[in-house]
């Protein structure tokens, strides 16, 4: 691919404008490129990567496609009748090449719109153009054969122009940076020409480059003066507008709107997944918040939220207002008619039921019998890239360049964001067909000129050089010390350059931190005294003690309905004993809502183990044999994945699915042998018990109370977990959640009678079958029994806490507790991974005396 687009000089009024393929269509009256459907042509074609095709089609395809156009620009004439295999040599590059021949042919030498335009002008003469277009320049050193057949052919039919002098480089650091950023010529001091400010994010970055563009403006630059270059990337991209918004100042040069999307076909790909069943929570949710439904903005929130934290939504369901019916259309069809029909009803509910019609007609021909093939039809209405109609460029306004162009205008102060992570210039992939030899070894037998990763790599840096030749005057650069979210990242190739060019031994040397020097919030410090920095500094201030104060009384945040506190659970408690902060991060809402497609985490596999249990052994059972269980096994997992995880009934899920089926049979067998031994009799499942802790209401499910035959209550937590680990945290006299089981059965109106001294409380460890309780379950059959209390510690640690706590003071965590209550008390410290709840780690004492 060219650095630089083709341009054309109007001989007439010396006009210049890129050649693009619009133009050349009108002026060459180019036909429209015959439409070919690859996925079509795939379904029976042998290749050498036809098994990877077999599993992921759509993955493969696309890179069959870009691997087809990188084969035709390869070629002079933009035609499959230029390859010539015979000079190659027989092995893997011959068979993949051949392969993508015999491909392009049997696709009858179809192309692209745009290449197919480029392909008929190079059969045109001058007599067949509506204008003449003189050709600006000449060799590109980044061009393709395609790319230099055209031009030499626009140049032979309308001649050449001579280019227009460079853009007036920079002087000092700048213009040395600008001419010598990748050659080793000797470096030169810094100086005010360029600065390089670190931030805390992109966004910060975007704050940041507003406010310097504000802070040139005071010194006398014009908007137009400005440039901003950023990466084509959303992070950055999305926080432009607004953040130069509040600053008042215009931006020339950006699309809009920054993006389009496909509403339509977006909303009719979720609908497929859902009518195909069962229905995945995330494409629930995306229906819910689409803006083609009738329904208010806020109510599809809930909605959405409902679908993905519960799988379904109890207030969807419940809803009576505009587009309620579609709800209750959300169900797997089983025919083509039945598809287009509930289709259709969900159509006429939407704000324009005009706008899905002609989609949903043109799945008609792809539904013939009785089958429905979901994979074509998810073809047929995926989203397409809309394009943006437009760049609003005009005079007045900081001018907006893009990551993958040449700026379209110079400017006198060039604003650079992303020069840290994977940008300036972006990583280069490995071509999924041809190693770099492979490739070099074809362009010497075939002349094809495949691009390789060190040529792209080559292009991007020489890019990213010219765009830097932009500025006339003066360069700022912004890094981000980390990405949204939240993970480190490094210089970019491009600063790293820059660093060389200017005598740095590392890149970070040259990064002022804009923050850390400038706590006041003035953008750039004693230049620009008088310009503050809109975005407030969110780095925490972390307090000199180790507890914070807060208002109110926290165990009052959560209200019932009648307006009561809600009791403690639990699993909250157990967050309370390793952090105060993420408890009370849970008290008020805050914690991690991050949409993420249906996965056999943690949580969802223990609750199809449990669910699986509490099915084979309900309220009275006793005594089932091996036989029994086996019998009934089946039946019992397939409930429990209708329950908590139909998704898994999938064709895509086989494998876990017989996985975790073996895994859970043998659970099953070793809790039934577990009660026979012991003549124990399942007394109740999934029971409710409450009681206080302190001063505080409490309440929780118990997933088995068992009868023992020498009438003690056995309580039981079923963990998805091996023994060893629930024993050490119960021999470091770390765990909570039986004994407040224990605290609570005396305290539970039905079982009033049951004195503390006739309860046992145990975990059934599913996945070595292991039963480990307190010490007063010695003498039972096939237990591992753990001698002195067991949650002492958890206890005491808890209760100074909820003191705490209840004292208006918030204790925060330090750096080493992750360490501590792993290797210490056995306890996995998830409540740490919360990025929140890291960020306001202290560090410890220890180190601290040790730093002074």
């Amino acid at each position: 691919m060219r650095l630089s687009p083709l341009e054309t000089r109007s001989p007439t009024t010396g006009a210049e404008r890129p050649v693009t393929p619009d133009l050349l269509a009108s002026t060459f009256l180019a036909p429209r490129a015959a439409s070919h459907e690859l996925a079509d042509i795939l379904q029976d074609f042998d290749a050498p990567w036809s098994n990877s095709y077999a599993v992921a089609p759509d993955e493969v395809s696309q890179h069959i496609a870009a691997a087809l156009r990188q084969l035709a620009l390869a070629t002079p004439g933009l035609s499959v009748e230029a390859i010539n295999l015979s000079n190659l040599p027989d092995g893997r590059a011959r068979q993949h090449l051949a392969a993508l021949k015999s491909l392009w042919e049997r696709m009858e030498d179809a192309l692209p719109e745009d290449l197919h335009i480029a392909r008929h002008v190079l059969a045109c003469s001058n007599d067949d153009a509506l204008e003449p277009l003189p050709i600006v320049g000449g060799h590109c050193p980044f061009e393709s054969r395609a790319e230099a057949g055209l031009r030499e052919h626009l140049s032979a039919l309308f001649g050449t122009a001579p280019e227009s002098a460079n853009t007036a480089l920079a002087n000092g650091a700048l213009g040395h940076v600008q001419r010598h950023l990748l050659d080793t010529s000797p470096a030169v001091t810094p100086d005010d020409t360029l600065h390089v400010f670190g931030l805390r994010d992109p966004r910060e970055e975007i704050s940041f480059a507003a406010a310097r563009a504000q802070a040139l403006i005071r010194q006398g630059y014009r908007a137009q003066d400005i440039g901003l270059l950023v990466p084509d990337d959303p992070a950055y991209q999305l926080a432009i507008e607004p953040a130069f918004t509040r600053v008042g100042l215009q931006l020339s040069g950006m699309a809009a709107p920054l993006s389009l999307r496909d509403h339509a076909g977006e909303f009719l790909t979720n609908l497929l997944a859902i009518l195909r069943g069962p229905a995945p929570c995330m494409a629930l949710a995306s229906i819910c918040i689409s803006p083609l439904t009738q329904w208010p903005a806020d109510a599809g929130r809930t909605f959405a939220n409902e679908y993905i934290e519960n799988g379904w939504s109890r207030t969807a369901h419940a809803y009576s207002g505009p587009g309620a019916k579609i709800f209750a259309e959300l169900r797997p069809v089983s025919s083509p008619g039945q598809l287009i029909a509930r289709l259709c009803s969900i159509a006429n509910e939407l704000v324009d039921p005009a706008l899905f019609m002609p989609r949903i007609n043109a799945l008609r021909p792809l539904l013939k019998g009785d089958y429905i093939d979901w994979s074509s039809l998810a073809r047929v209405v995926a989203p397409t890239a809309l394009t943006p109609d437009g760049e609003g460029r005009f005079v007045e306004g900081v001018s907006v360049f893009s990551e993958t162009a040449l700026p379209w205008r110079s400017v006198c102060h060039l604003i650079v964001a992303g020069a840290a992570g994977t940008y300036w210039p972006r990583p280069v992939a490995a071509n999924p067909f041809f190693t770099e030899s492979e490739i070099v070894m074809i362009e010497g037998a075939t002349n094809l000129k495949l691009p390789s990763r060190r040529q792209t790599l080559a292009r991007r840096l020489e890019l990213f050089r010219r765009q830097l030749g932009a500025a006339t005057e003066g360069i700022t650069l912004t890094a981000s010390a980390r990405d949204l979210e939240g993970k480190q990242v490094a210089p970019t190739t491009g600063l790293s350059l820059i660093a060389r060019a200017l005598g740095a031994k590392e890149a970070d040397a040259l990064v002022t931190d804009a923050v850390g020097h400038f706590q006041s919030s003035q953008a750039l410090g004693a230049t620009t005294s008088d310009v503050h920095w809109d975005e407030e500094n969110t780095r925490p201030v972390l307090p000199d003690g180790s507890e914070i104060g807060i208002p109110g009384d926290p165990f009052a945040l959560r209200k019932a309905a009648d307006g009561a506190s809600k009791p403690q659970s639990p699993s909250r408690l157990e967050t309370m004993l390793v952090s105060p902060l993420a408890w009370l991060l849970g008290e008020i809402g805050a914690e991690d809502r991050t949409w993420v497609p249906e996965s056999l985490d943690v949580l969802t596999l223990g609750k199809l183990v449990h669910s699986t249990l509490e099915t084979l052994f309900p309220e009275g059972a006793s005594g089932l044999d091996e036989t029994a269980i086996r019998a009934a096994f089946p039946a019992a997992f397939e409930t429990a994945i209708t329950q908590s995880a139909p998704w898994l009934v999938g064709d895509n899920w086989v494998s876990e699915r017989t996985n975790l089926a073996r895994e859970t049979l043998e659970a099953a067998l070793n809790w039934g042998r577990f009660l026979i031994d012991n003549g124990a009799r399942v007394r109740r499942v999934e029971t409710l018990l409450s009681g206080a802790y302190h001063h505080l209401s409490i309440n929780g499910r118990a997933d088995c109370l068992l009868e023992l035959a020498d009438d003690r209550i056995m309580v039981v937590d079923h963990k998805r977990s091996s023994s060893s680990s629930r024993r050490k945290r119960m021999e470091a006299a770390a765990d909570l959640q039986v004994e407040l089981y224990r605290r609570m059965i005396p305290t539970t109106p039905e079982f009033a009678q049951v004195t503390s001294d006739r309860i046992v409380t145990a975990y059934h460890c599913t996945l070595d079958g292991r039963v480990v309780t307190g010490p007063e379950g010695k003498g039972l059959k096939g237990v591992v029994t753990v001698n002195g209390q067991i949650g002492s510690t958890a206890n005491e640690i808890v209760s100074g806490h909820i003191k705490t706590l209840s004292k208006g003071r918030l204790a925060l965590n330090l750096v080493s507790d992750s360490q501590k209550f792993e290797t210490g008390l056995g306890i996995k410290p998830y409540a740490l991974d919360n990025p929140l709840v890291a960020a306001f780690l202290l560090p410890d004492p220890s180190q601290e005396d040790a730093n002074v």
